[in-house]
C-alpha cells in the first residue's frame, strides 16, 4: 500500500480513538450546557437541542469501532472519513445555535455564559481532531460562527469588542490546530517511513542468497530462512546457541573470530573459509564474510554472511587439474601458451613455438601485447577492438599477428584467450595459446597472388586489370581528368610457338613483359590478358599526345631483338589506343574500343599504333 494511501487510514484510526474520549467529554458538555440554558430559559426547545445533542454524541461509539477495525480498507477509511465530516458539521452547528437560546442577547452573563461554554468545546475540539484539519473546521467553524456573527452584529453595551475577541480567539485555534496537526503528522509519517523500511529490510533479509547471522559475543542473536536451510535446522535451534557449535571443528571459529576483530578495527570486512556442521552431523565447506555492526562499538556484534562453496572448490580443482593437462599438452605442441596478470601484463611464455621465434619476445615479461615492438602487422581498429574486448573482460579469438626473427623472417601467428577470475569472482587477468599459422598465411599470399597475376610473366590479369581500371575511371570522374587504355598484340609471335616450341615462346613473353613495365611508369598497370595480348593502362594521362608518347616507348622495346636459346628473335606489335572519356564511358567500353582499334592495326600491317578514331603509324 503507498505511503499517503497508509496515512489516511492511520488519520481514520487516530480520529476513531479519539472518538472514545470525544464520547464521554461531549456528554458532559451537553449536560454543561442544557443545564445552562435552562437556568436562563424552561424553554422545551432545549430538552429537543440536548436530545439530539447526545445522539451526535453517542455516535462517536459506532465511529469508533469502525474507524479501529484492524481489517479498515483505504476505500472504506475515505468513507468514514466524509462520515465523520458530517458528523461533525451537525455537531457544530448544535454547539453554535445554544447563542441564540439567550433571551435577551445584550445580556452579558446570559451570552458570556454560553459563549464560554461553546469556546471550551472548540478548544477541546483542537487537540482531540488534531489528526485530520478537516475535521477541525467542520466541528470549530460550525460552532464559533454563529457567536461571533451575533456578537459583532449586536454586540453587548459594557464589552462591544466581544465579537472581536471571539474571532481572535478562533484564529488563535487555528494556529494551535495547525501546529498540532503537521507534528502529528510528521510523527506518524515517520513512524509509517519506518515501518516500511523495517519490513523492506526484512523481507531482504529472508529472501537472501546468502545464509546471514547476527553474532554478539560467541552466540547467535538472529538468523535468516537461508542459514536455517543450510544447517537443516529450525530457528529456536539456532538462535541463542554458540557459533562454534556449528563448526566442524570448534577451534575454527575461536581463531577466525579474533582475526574478523583486529579486522573490524581497521575498518575491513574479514572473510574465511572453514567446514560447517549441519545438525544431522553432515559437513559442507562455507565462505564466511564478518562485518561488524558498528566499527565504533564492537560490542554491538558482527554480521556474518556465508554460502555453500563445496562445488565451486570442487570445480576449481577440476579446472586445476585440466589446466595443468593442458599446458603439458601445450608444451609439446609447437604452439605457445601465455598468461597475463589483471593488468595484461604478460607474466608467463612457454611452449615449443619459443625455439622458433629465439629471442623475438624475450622482453615481453611485464608488458602489455601492445607495448611488446616485436609484435607487429596489426591496423590501428584491430589493436582498438582486442584492447576493448579485454577491458570488458570478454574471450577473445584469432587476434593475428608476426614476429620477426633476427634474420629478418617473420612468423605468424593466431592467438586466441580466456580471462581468469579469482575465487571472489574478480577479475585476475588471461590465459591462452598462441598457433603458428606462418604456412598458412604464405599459402594464402599465394593464393591471392594467383588469383589476379598471371603465372608465367608475374603480371596483373584480366581479373586485376579490371579492378584497377574500374578504379582509375571514378577517379577520372572526380578529378575531370582522362584514363587512356592500350591493348598490344605481339606481331608473329605465332611462329615462335609453332616453329621452338612453347617453352621458348614462354621465355620471349617474360622479356617482352620485363621490357613493357620498364616502358611505363609506376603508377601505370601493364597487364597480361590473353596468349601474346598485353593492356597498359594509363590511370592520369593529360591527352592523346602522352597516349601516342607512351605507345611509342612501347613500339621501341618491342623492336629490340629477343635472344632466347642463343637465338635472336625480331617483334613487332600491333596497339590499339582509347581515351576516357573521348572514346567511352566505361571500362568494358574502353577494352572494345582499343580492341577495334587493335585489329586496325593489324591490317595495317601491325607494328603501329592506332587511336580508336584516328590512326599513328609507328
Amino acid at each position: 500500500m503507498p505511503l499517503d494511501q497508509r496515512l489516511l487510514v492511520e488519520q481514520v484510526a487516530l480520529l476513531g480513538e479519539s472518538s472514545r474520549v470525544t464520547s464521554v467529554a461531549g456528554g458532559v458538555a451537553v449536560v454543561v450546557m442544557a443545564a445552562t440554558l435552562w437556568s436562563f430559559t424552561a424553554s422545551p426547545l432545549v430538552g429537543v437541542w440536548a436530545g439530539l445533542m447526545m445522539l451526535l454524541v453517542l455516535s462517536h461509539v459506532a465511529f469508533h469501532r469502525t474507524m479501529c477495525a484492524p481489517d479498515l480498507t483505504v476505500a472504506r477509511a475515505e468513507w468514514l472519513e466524509q462520515l465523520y465530516h458530517v458528523r461533525n458539521v451537525l455537531t457544530g452547528l448544535g454547539w453554535g445555535i445554544t447563542v441564540f437560546f439567550v433571551l435577551r442577547p445584550g445580556g452579558l452573563v446570559q451570552i458570556g455564559t454560553v459563549v464560554l461554554i461553546v469556546m471550551t468545546v472548540a478548544l477541546a475540539s483542537t487537540g482531540t481532531q488534531a489528526a485530520n484539519r478537516m475535521s477541525f473546521f467542520t466541528i470549530v467553524l460550525p460552532s464559533l460562527g454563529p457567536p461571533i456573527a451575533l456578537l459583532l452584529i449586536q454586540p453587548p453595551e459594557t464589552v462591544p469588542l466581544a465579537g472581536g475577541g471571539v474571532l481572535g480567539y478562533l484564529l488563535l485555534l487555528f494556529g494551535l490546530h495547525r501546529a498540532f496537526n503537521r507534528t502529528l503528522l510528521r510523527t506518524l509519517q515517520r513512524r509509517l517511513e519506518s515501518e516500511a523500511l523495517a519490513r523492506e529490510q526484512q523481507v531482504i533479509f529472508d529472501t537472501a542468497a546468502e545464509a546471514i547471522v547476527l553474532v554478539k559475543g560467541p552466540h547467535i542473536l538472529k538468523c535468516n530462512r537461508r542459514f536455517l536451510q543450510l544447517m537443516g535446522c529450525s530457528e529456536a535451534d539456532v538462535v541463542g546457541s554458540p557459533m562454534w557449535v556449528w563448526h566442524q571443528n570448534a577451534d575454527d571459529w575461536q581463531r577466525h573470530s579474533e582475526a574478523a576483530l583486529t579486522a573490524m578495527h581497521d575498518g575491513r570486512a574479514y572473510t574465511y573459509v572453514a567446514p560447517l556442521r549441519r545438525r544431522d552431523g553432515s559437513t559442507f565447506q562455507a565462505e564466511m564474510i564478518g562485518m561488524p555492526v558498528s566499527p565504533e562499538r564492537p560490542e554491538a556484534g558482527m554480521v556474518w554472511m556465508g554460502s555453500d562453496i563445496t562445488v565451486r572448490l570442487e570445480t576449481e580443482r577440476a579446472l586445476r587439474t585440466s589446466e595443468e593437462r593442458f599446458r603439458r599438452l601445450v608444451s609439446m605442441s609447437s604452439d605457445l601458451y601465455w598468461e597475463q596478470d589483471a593488468e595484461l601484463r604478460f607474466t608467463h611464455l612457454s611452449g615449443a613455438g619459443m625455439d622458433r621465434i629465439g629471442n623475438a619476445l624475450h622482453d615481453c615479461m611485464g608488458k602489455r601485447r601492445w607495448e611488446v615492438a616485436k609484435i607487429e602487422g596489426v591496423l590501428p581498429e584491430q589493436w582498438q577492438q582486442h584492447k576493448s574486448q579485454l577491458a570488458a573482460h570478454e574471450a577473445f579469438r584469432d587476434f593475428v599477428f608476426y614476429v620477426s626473427r633476427a634474420d629478418g623472417t617473420r612468423i605468424w601467428f593466431s592467438t586466441s584467450g580466456n580471462p581468469i577470475f579469482n575465487e571472489n569472482g574478480e577479475f585476475a587477468g588471461y590465459h591462452g595459446i598462441a598457433s603458428d599459422i606462418s604456412e598458412r598465411m604464405r599459402n594464402a599470399e599465394r593464393y591471392r597472388h594467383l588469383a589476379y597475376h598471371d603465372p608465367l610473366t608475374g603480371l596483373p590479369n584480366r581479373r586485376l586489370l579490371s579492378d584497377r581500371l574500374e578504379q582509375a575511371i571514378a577517379q577520372a570522374k572526380r578529378r575531370e581528368t582522362q584514363v587512356g587504355l592500350m591493348l598490344l598484340d605481339l606481331d608473329d609471335f605465332k611462329i615462335i610457338n609453332d616453329s621452338d616450341g612453347h617453352a621458348v615462346g614462354d621465355a620471349v613473353l617474360a622479356t617482352i613483359a620485363h621490357r613493357l613495365r620498364l616502358a611505363v611508369r609506376d603508377a601505370d598497370t601493364v597487364a597480361r590478358v590473353g596468349g601474346d595480348e598485353f593492356v597498359v593502362l594509363l590511370p592520369e594521362v593529360e591527352g592523346p599526345q602522352a597516349a601516342e608518347a607512351v605507345a611509342t616507348k612501347v613500339l621501341e622495346a618491342v623492336r629490340e631483338p629477343v635472344t632466347s636459346d642463343q637465338r635472336d628473335y625480331l617483334l613487332g606489335v600491333s596497339i590499339g589506343i582509347a581515351l576516357y572519356p573521348n572514346h567511352a564511358a566505361t571500362g568494358e567500353q574502353l577494352m572494345q574500343r582499343a580492341d577495334a582499334a587493335m585489329y586496325r592495326a593489324k591490317t595495317l600491317g601491325g607494328r603501329s599504333a592506332v587511336f580508336a578514331s584516328i590512326t599513328n603509324k609507328g
